[in-house]
């Protein structure tokens, strides 16, 4: 019994002391355009993993997530979805896969199958900024 105990012991106290990497987090925006828009992303990392992403593009001075169904993107939707729906899919597919697994066509739009099945809108501006905040995360 007192073998089983220390042994016990012992492997609680390996899996406690199993990670000692920290989540770091990082931000990033993309330069302003001629109309002072940009995107932003905020990431938290944990060595190569994702395990939280926040993604937004700021038009003429105003969040597109907080516009929601105001942005009025989803009767011009291929896949019937508002923006901020397109980049909650990307952001879960992100923390899924990773940034590295999202692919753009030439023109900025994902070329990845699984993530057009909830993204078609051009994601260029968003992975730069995704892309630049998990590098100043891991600084």
């Amino acid at each position: 019994m007192k073998k089983l105990t220390v042994l016990l012991a012992a492997l609680f106290m390996l899996t406690a002391c199993g990670s000692s990497e920290e989540a770091k987090t990082g931000f990033a925006e993309t330069a302003k355009d001629a109309k002072g828009d940009y995107a932003s992303a905020k990431i938290t990392v944990k060595g190569d993993a994702v395990e939280s992403i926040t993604l937004d593009e700021t038009k003429d001075g105003k969040s597109k997530k907080e516009l929601g169904a105001n942005y009025n993107m989803k009767p011009h939707s291929k896949i019937k979805k508002e923006w901020n729906k397109q980049v909650e899919f990307l952001e879960k597919y992100i923390v899924k896969n990773g940034i590295d697994k999202v692919e753009l066509t030439d023109q900025g739009y994902p070329k990845n199958d699984d993530v057009l099945a909830g993204c078609t809108i051009n994601i260029t501006n968003l992975m730069q900024a995704a892309k630049d905040a998990e590098a100043a995360a891991k600084k």
